[in-house]
């Protein structure tokens, strides 16, 4: 099983590196949410539960990092990826992107870091 299958319906060319791949859910809460002066008790105001984040790091020739890199243009992308022993699918938007460039044999070699955040 690929651990991303598709993003805009496309197949990445290849897969992200060997530990590259982390899914995250967090829940998003309200600039309100805190501690009651009186009680000290935790008041909380959530607004979304398990937004997902998809943390990737791929490692490969300057070409497939490119092509990587092309497939994740986009401000919104439809991302299916596997969770749990299935496949999800989620909108989602790419975050800043780290490229580690270097020269192995005379080759360009690359490895390219970034995360899928859920709208």
């Amino acid at each position: 099983m690929t651990a991303i299958r598709s993003i805009n319906g496309i197949s990445p060319q290849i897969e992200p590196a060997k530990g590259g791949y982390r899914v995250n859910k967090s829940d998003l809460y309200s600039d309100s949410t805190g501690r009651s002066s009186e009680t000290g008790a935790m008041i909380q105001y959530l607004i979304r539960r398990n937004i997902v984040t998809i943390e990737l790091t791929y490692s490969s020739c300057l070409a497939d990092i490119a092509a990587i890199e092309d497939l994740i243009s986009s401000s919104q992308l439809t991302v299916e990826y596997l969770d749990n022993g299935s496949y999800s699918t989620k909108i989602m938007y790419p975050s800043d992107r780290a490229k580690d460039i270097t020269s192995l044999k005379g080759r360009g070699w690359a490895t390219l870091s970034f995360s899928l955040i859920e709208l």
